[in-house]
């Protein structure tokens, strides 16, 4: 998951979204509260159907890290 999130943009949608409706339920009330959970529905169905239909060819590469760099898997 930790390499997934610095390339791909729909986990950090997802949680976004995810965070949005937590926040809607648990600390507003009335209107806002709906609006901001709306919203938070409408961002992870939106990030769901997008990454739903993307195959792995849309993705674009990632640079190659070389070794000892920050960052890097050693």
């Amino acid at each position: 998951m930790a390499r997934t999130l610095p390339a791909r943009w729909w986990p950090r949608f997802l949680l976004t979204g995810v965070l949005l409706v937590i926040i809607s339920v648990t600390l507003l009330s009335g209107a806002v509260a709906a609006y901001i959970g709306l919203s938070g529905a409408a961002i992870i169905t939106v990030a769901v159907f997008r990454t739903a239909s993307m195959k792995p060819e849309d993705y674009p590469p990632e640079a190659p890290i070389p070794p000892g760099a920050p960052g890097g898997p050693f």
